[in-house]
């Protein structure tokens, strides 16, 4: 396997130092996982390295697991200070000597290296052939290469990352939908019942604004996440690249509410458009569609605006209050309490409104998050709760995208695989820039024996929602793992501010199968003080592959890390 940075020059040119630092942890990195795959790390040299394996599957392991590193790190570094690596791989004879090898083969995986796309894998038929076809890896051929110093054509084919960027040399500038950061609504600092009512609208006006495809809109999460309210807010606007910001408060006025709104364009701090707002709990829904419409026209003025606002009716006008703060309770997901609230803001809502599908998603949604947070007494209690809730919403409104997505993971641990993915494609589809639709989704690829999809498509909606929940990371985390990444589920896990005990769980086996038993002896005892009652067995049973093989891996980590079996329990 040889890897090689690419523009390694033009990133030393910028930073040096900088550069010098990336590039030796990321080779550190990348011996630990050659290591890891049962490889030989025989020498770096600059920006390059070359590494020998006893077989092509564990080259190509290795390979994947060295994008990933770089893909993660990358998330935390501007534009251009990220390291993107080409990679080649190839077969045959090697004479190893000292920090040299040598033969022909090695210089044709260095060749093939050359040919990779940013961020991609090159490999030989030869290889293609000996790692023969799997349900996960994707390769795609790109025909017979002629290589620089290479006698011989080699027919070659990309091992399909994700990461790569494909047709670099074209010189066409790609379209880039514009990135909106709606920062929450300001409100005196001593009213926090209207600052909670300003975060309510905040959640609401970025879920109208996600359903316009030409607009890449910055998650619920990100927006109310305690890294936006403690920094500058424009400060945070330009880390995140964000095009336009959209910058509120709303405070008493009189006996009504009054709203300023702004639209500013980054990073000059230009106001596009302002306007004030004086109005009642009965005008706020349709105010509310308003200003979505503004702010789109503003950006965006060829888009056709057909989505309404569900509870524009006057007969829901009054209750739009009670619907839009129970959201902000779901989406904040900061303790169960505030889902406790939201679920009994639904059901006083659908109660008084049996036909309106939004409480009844909500209600899905609100279940669902406690479920996945770990904080449900009853867990599969709570998921069934959820798939009713769903139901009742998707058969009063089909094109609830939020319905269709709780309903598919609920779905997905009732082991109707099918069903779930034909839910959450569906969800996906109404609502392309709703991140925890997309995360959903990626859950039911883990679960069909998808890791390495599911590990891209968690990784492009983190662009999204920086400052996403837990569950996003977790399930980032399943995807290392069961792809045989056990390090970057480490440094993935490691980023949860508050492990819970499923966290933990995981955290354990990825640590005994990298051989550090001592962390991954601590990681277990503290999940078995919470919960002296559990075994490895519970974690089979719970599981929800569709192929039950799928769990052996994560079965053999809790083990290894000396999580008691059903037998041991037992005796």
């Amino acid at each position: 396997m040889h890897c090689d940075l690419v523009e390694f020059s033009r990133l030393t040119s910028q930073n040096e130092d900088a550069t010098f630092h990336a590039v030796r942890k990321g080779f550190e990195q990348a011996a630990l996982l050659v290591s890891d795959h049962g490889g030989t790390m025989v020498n770096t040299a600059g920006d390059s390295l070359l590494a020998v394996f006893p077989g092509a599957l564990a080259a190509a392991q290795a390979a994947l697991g060295l994008q990933q590193y770089f893909a993660l790190t990358n998330r935390s570094l501007p534009g251009n200070e990220q390291l993107r690596a080409r990679i080649g791989i190839h077969q045959g004879a090697v004479v190893v000597q000292g920090d040299q090898a040598f033969g022909n083969d090695v210089n044709i995986a260095a060749r093939l290296q050359e040919i990779a796309p940013p961020g991609g894998i090159c490999l030989s038929q030869s290889v293609r052939h000996l790692i023969g076809d799997t349900q996960e890896l994707r390769f795609e051929s790109i025909g017979v290469q002629t290589l620089r110093h290479i006698a011989q054509p080699v027919n070659a084919f990309l091992l399909l990352t994700g990461h790569e960027v494909l047709h670099s040399d074209s010189k066409t500038t790609p379209e880039v939908r514009p990135r909106v950061l709606v920062l929450p609504f300001s409100a005196p600092a001593n009213d926090p019942d209207l600052g909670d009512f300003g975060e309510a609208l905040t959640v609401n006006l970025i879920s109208a604004l996600s359903r316009f495809r030409e607009l890449f809109v910055f998650a619920p999460h990100t927006a109310l996440s305690r890294h936006v309210h403690s920094h500058d807010q424009h400060l945070v606007g330009k880390q995140l690249k964000a095009r336009f910001l959209v910058d509120a408060s709303v405070k008493h006025h009189l006996d009504a509410l009054r709203l300023m709104i702004n639209l500013v364009e980054m990073p000059q701090g230009r106001y596009l458009w302002s306007e004030r707002y004086d109005l009642t709990a009965r005008d706020l829904a349709i105010t509310q569609d308003e200003i979505t419409n503004h702010i789109v026209a503003t950006l965006v003025g060829n888009i056709e605006h057909s989505a309404g606002i569900a509870c524009s009716g006057h007969s829901l006008s009054l209750d739009y209050n009670d619907n839009i703060r129970a959201r902000h309770l779901v989406y904040r997901m900061r303790s169960a309490k505030d889902l406790d609230k939201a679920k009994t803001l639904f059901r006083n809502l659908g109660g008084r409104h049996p036909e309106f599908a939004s409480a009844h998603s909500g209600l899905a949604l609100s279940h669902l998050a406690e479920f996945l947070m770990g904080w449900a007494s009853r867990p599969l209690e709570t998921l069934n709760k959820a798939a009713h809730a769903a139901q009742l919403a998707l058969e009063l409104d089909p094109s609830d995208s939020g319905a269709h997505a709780a309903f598919g993971v609920t779905q997905i641990w009732q082991r109707d695989h099918d069903r779930a993915m034909t839910h959450l494609d569906r969800a996906v589809e109404l609502n392309p820039n709703d991140t925890d639709v997309i995360a959903a989704r990626a859950l039911g690829l883990i679960f069909q024996g998808r890791p390495i999809a599911a590990f891209v498509a968690l990784e492009n909606v983190l662009d999204a929602n920086p400052f996403a929940p837990a569950w996003y990371l977790w399930a980032l985390a399943i995807s290392c793992y069961n792809s045989g990444q056990y390090r970057n589920a480490v440094a993935t896990l490691l980023r949860i501010a508050s492990p819970n005990r499923f966290h933990r769980r995981l955290l354990a086996a990825s640590y005994a199968q990298l051989g550090e038993t001592d962390k991954a002896a601590s990681e277990r005892d503290r999940v078995m003080i919470e919960v002296p009652s559990y075994t490895v067995e519970d974690s089979r049973n719970s599981q929800p592959y569709e192929h039950s093989a799928d769990v052996d891996g994560f079965v053999e980590g809790l083990l290894k890390a000396g999580f008691p079996s059903r037998l041991q329990n037992r005796h």
